[in-house]
């Protein structure tokens, strides 16, 4: 029988790749039991140190005490026995590889281990699992799409199937927020979710921008990181049109898209640096070149937490402000 309370829930997840482990490391240090399961003994362990050090990046900000750190390790079970790891879990959580026989595989063994009551989520982030994985309880079946590091970043997408429950959906909405989590639902897995189709979209506008030749993709950033970022660090579209104004949008909205970038490829500067093998950060050179990735994670890492933790004091700051 699953726990009333989400906060008392015992946590599976399966899969100690970037996304497991952030995904563990956040429900440990909300005081939940933890079983990490990875197939590969030498990568659980890899993971569980990365764990490690994330915690002492965090003391590092100032957002976590040092003495919490053996404690959320604590809270974390390695093993890479599939059983072990869901037997006892209230919630299962799987970041695996998206590939369609392997998710497939997973659910049914979770089937034959776990309770009828236990929530069976994936983070996938591009897979409509509805349309192939089945379960002898589908009501009890969401998608739960962290975005990375999941142990930084405020926003949960929730997925309902089409015999998602609304119990299953609230649950996991309340355990999201329970251990600091923005929640947003999407009634139907369309591909994308929101924030990957809204990602997208921008992506392409900018790489056509670029591949015109009519701005660099250093000015390109420039311009959404001075204009979208301060802005939707605190206002979604919908509440900026309000601010610039419903008619001022409208026009836009009648005058742009004739001559935005409508093509249904993928643009074609993302296939030329894919063919070079330069792939980002994991390569030293994508749009941009880096020397060194881990340093180069580590300070992206540290900018988001400032960043963070400055719209949380600001968020603060105007409630009070509001009360008086």
């Amino acid at each position: 029988m699953r726990n009333p309370d989400v906060t008392k829930w015992e946590i599976a997840v399966l899969g100690a790749g970037t996304m497991g482990q952030c995904i563990a490391q956040l429900f440990a240090m909300n005081g939940h039991k933890v079983n990490l399961y990875n197939r590969t003994p030498a990568n659980l362990e890899k993971a569980l140190k990365q764990i490690e050090n994330n915690l002492h990046t965090l003391a590092e900000m100032g957002d976590l005490k040092e003495e919490a750190i053996p404690v959320s390790m604590a809270n974390i079970h390695g093993t890479s026995n599939l059983k072990e790891a869901v037997v006892s879990a209230d919630y299962v959580i799987e970041n695996v590889a998206e590939k369609e026989d392997l998710k497939k595989t997973i659910f049914a063994q979770l089937d034959e281990y776990c309770g009828e009551d236990v929530i069976f989520a994936s983070d996938t982030s591009t897979m409509n699992i509805y349309e192939f994985i089945e379960v002898s309880h589908p009501e009890r079946l969401i998608i739960s799409h962290f975005f990375n590091p999941a142990h930084v970043m405020p926003l949960v997408e929730l997925v309902r199937g089409p015999q998602t429950s609304d119990e299953t959906v609230n649950a996991v909405k309340e355990l999201m927020q329970s251990v600091g989590k923005e929640a947003a639902v999407l009634n139907k897995a369309v591909p994308g979710f929101i924030l990957n189709r809204i990602t997208l979209a921008v992506f392409r506008e900018a790489s056509y921008i670029a591949e015109n030749g009519w701005a660099t993709p250093e000015d390109i950033d420039k311009a959404i990181t001075s204009t979208f970022g301060p802005r939707y660090a605190f206002e979604g579209p919908f509440a900026l049109s309000d601010f610039a104004g419903i008619d001022v949008y409208e026009r836009l909205g009648t005058l742009l898209p004739p001559v935005l970038n409508s093509s249904t490829q993928c643009p074609p500067s993302l296939k030329e640096l894919t063919a070079a093998g330069k792939l980002g950060v994991k390569s030293g050179e994508g749009y941009y070149k880096y020397e060194n990735e881990k340093a180069a994670r580590h300070n992206r890492d540290m900018k988001i937490m400032k960043m963070i933790r400055a719209i949380r004091k600001m968020n603060e700051e105007m409630k009070e402000e509001e009360m008086k």
